[in-house]
């Protein structure tokens, strides 16, 4: 007994001719037949003596095979023999179709095992890595295949994602995507039915694995936004039915595990980006110092806030110096917010603004008839502020004789109002602020001594912001974000260049100077993303800047084409931007001191305070306007 493997097109034999026709074949004498060739001795191991009888196994009317029995003597088959070997063959056939329906359940039981423990799995796996890596090793077994390898598509964003069950990758530059044309992958996503590659179905189509001739793509069908195609590949034979139809089942389920898993990574992806905000504005706490918007990430600027966060808790007077528009009067805030009072009342007073007499009253308050137009008594400021904290700004500008008033409350703890005898105990945080040199008026006379010392415990000194260097941008950036909500704007910074000519430029008004320049720029200029060097005001942006005057004009007029321009407001504008800039330019140049600016305008000094003052009230004009 043998058996050998004859392929039905190649090989022509007594074999081959009884499976093609279905038939039994006779040979009584092997030695004498004709019909007997050297071919079938060698192929079918004839003997030169002897007889064969072959015979065509069926299984379902479709050959299986074919059986043969020889004898090395001839001899005479008689019919009933024959009758008898074709019932052995029929008997042969029916115990191999029995076999093949139970190899075939055998694997198709082993597929649908496979198939209820990749659901169970699905089921209990939240991650789209470990889905990934399920789906894949349950289909390499499932269809006997050696390659697979997941395709999704993101609709909205034109982006392919493909997992090969240990990695993703995302096509960003539609490396891979543009290989899938003409494959049967494309032609899954496209037609949204299960696509095969073999050497009969789609062989035209473009090859998704090298060296596999076999392919099969399955699409999946997820919900929203996504598209997928699982496909495989092997070198076997083809795909089975059986195989087709368990995995779109494990696709399919494989489907709606994806729809909770992609809800679950975007839940995940949500939290981290509100996680990542939420640490951000963790970061910025030494810029924003948490309780004011002081913004500084510079040395000075951190020991400032060190030094606010250690006296705050307590009641010590406090001196703030610095050029006018560091933010003397956000220190002063910020201190008081920080303190145990920051439940009772701020009050500012700015001792330029109030002549000295009116100073006086305004302090201490009166009694009615103190004066001619005292009709009723009046609580003075230092009482109003008894419990909170009083800023007393430009203390500088106090006069002498009211200087000496002012040390005695100090040193007694009570106020005593114009016209009264009572002494009013007073429970007062003071701070002080001056743009002035105390220690030079003291040495000429100009401010007392004692009053210096006793208001000056703990001296801060804001640095310009010439000197606070990476805090320009850091301001510019958060000015850029408090306008960009205020006027609905999309301004997302500022160019390279921009923010090295904002380095470079002395900045004589500081930070109320960029402040009013990056309003100005989002109001007059026409911003689309960044500010560029064109959008930067001439008098910072140029080494021979036109006038503020020509500079508002360009900026104004160029935009009245498409935004209609306010006459009245744009002229007062442009006056007040004339005005700013001659006066600070005068201050600049006498380093802050007002008599000095003053004289070199050729006025006095309270009208230069009330140059000062009208400026500021236009531009609490123009915000609110605006």
């Amino acid at each position: 007994a043998f058996s050998s493997h004859l392929n039905l097109k190649r090989h022509n034999c007594f074999e081959t001719k009884v499976v093609k026709d279905g038939r039994y074949l006779v040979l009584e004498d092997s030695e004498k037949d004709p019909r007997v060739t050297e071919t079938d001795r060698k192929i079918s191991k004839i003997y030169k003596r002897g007889s064969t009888f072959y015979a065509a196994l069926q299984v379902e009317g479709e050959a299986a095979g074919m059986i043969s029995l020889w004898s090395r003597e001839k001899s005479k088959i008689s019919p009933e023999a024959v009758n008898i070997l074709l019932t052995f063959a029929n008997q042969i056939s029916v115990v191999i179709h029995s076999a093949g329906l139970f190899e075939d359940n055998r694997d198709k039981i082993k597929m649908l095992l496979r198939l209820q423990g990749a659901g169970s799995q699905l089921n209990t796996c939240d991650t789209l890595d470990r889905m990934h890596e399920i789906v894949i090793d349950s289909a390499l077994k499932i269809g006997n295949a050696e390659r697979a390898l997941l395709y999704f598509i993101d609709t909205e964003k034109d982006k392919f994602l493909i997992s090969d069950g240990r990695e993703i990758f995302v096509d960003e530059e539609n490396k891979y995507s543009s290989k899938m044309k003409g494959s049967i992958i494309e032609k899954a996503f496209d037609r949204e039915s299960i696509i095969v590659r073999d050497s009969v179905q789609n062989n035209k189509s473009i090859p998704v694995f090298d060296d596999y001739p076999v392919e099969m793509a399955i699409p999946l069908k997820i919900k929203d936004k996504f598209k997928g195609v699982l496909c495989l590949g092997k070198k076997g034979v083809a795909f089975t039915r059986d195989q087709k139809n368990i995995l779109d089942i494990l696709v399919i389920n494989a489907a709606a595990s994806y729809d909770s898993a992609i809800m679950h990574s975007m839940l995940s992806l949500e939290a981290k980006s509100l996680k990542t905000e939420v640490e951000i504005l963790k970061g910025r706490e030494d810029q924003l110092l948490g309780f004011h918007d002081i913004v500084g990430h510079s040395a000075k600027m951190q020991e400032i806030f060190r030094i606010i966060r250690e006296v705050a808790g307590h009641d010590t007077s406090i001196l703030v110096q610095g050029e006018s528009g560091t933010g003397k009067e956000l220190i002063a805030r910020a201190i008081h917010r920080q303190s145990n009072r920051k439940s009772k009342h701020f009050v500012d007073v700015n001792c330029a603004a109030i002549p000295g007499t009116l100073l006086e009253s305004e302090l201490f308050g009166y009694e009615a008839g103190a004066f001619t137009d005292a009709r009723k008594r009046k609580l003075g400021l230092l009482e109003y502020a008894s419990g909170g904290t009083i800023l007393l700004d430009e203390i500088g500008e106090m006069n002498l004789s009211i200087q000496a008033k002012f040390l005695r409350m100090l040193e007694d703890g009570y106020v005593r109002r114009l016209g009264g005898t009572d002494n009013i105990p007073i429970n007062v945080r003071f701070i002080f602020s001056t743009n002035r040199d105390l220690g030079r008026m003291v040495a000429e006379g100009s401010f007392r001594e004692d009053l210096f010392y006793r208001i000056s415990v703990v001296p801060i000194n804001i640095p310009p912001l010439r000197e606070r260097g990476e805090d320009t941008i850091i301001l510019a950036y958060h000015y850029i974000e408090e306008f960009n909500n205020k006027f609905n704007k999309k301004v997302k910074g500022f160019s390279e260049k921009s923010e090295e000519i904002l380095k470079q430029y002395s900045w004589p008004g500081n930070v109320r100077e960029l402040k009013n320049i990056i309003e100005r720029i989002m109001i007059m200029q026409n911003v689309r993303g960044v500010i560029k060097p064109d959008n930067l005001p001439a008098e910072i942006n140029d080494e021979t800047p036109k006038s503020p005057l020509v500079l508002h004009l360009d900026e104004s007029l160029s935009l009245a084409s498409t935004y209609p321009v306010d006459y009245k407001m744009l002229i007062n504008s442009v006056a007040n931007t004339f005005r700013s800039r001659v006066l600070a330019k005068a201050l600049e140049m006498s380093k802050g001191n007002k008599t000095a600016a003053a004289k070199k305008l050729g006025i006095s000094r309270y009208a230069l305070i009330r140059e000062l003052k009208k400026l500021e009230d236009a531009n609490d004009t123009i915000k609110d306007l605006t």
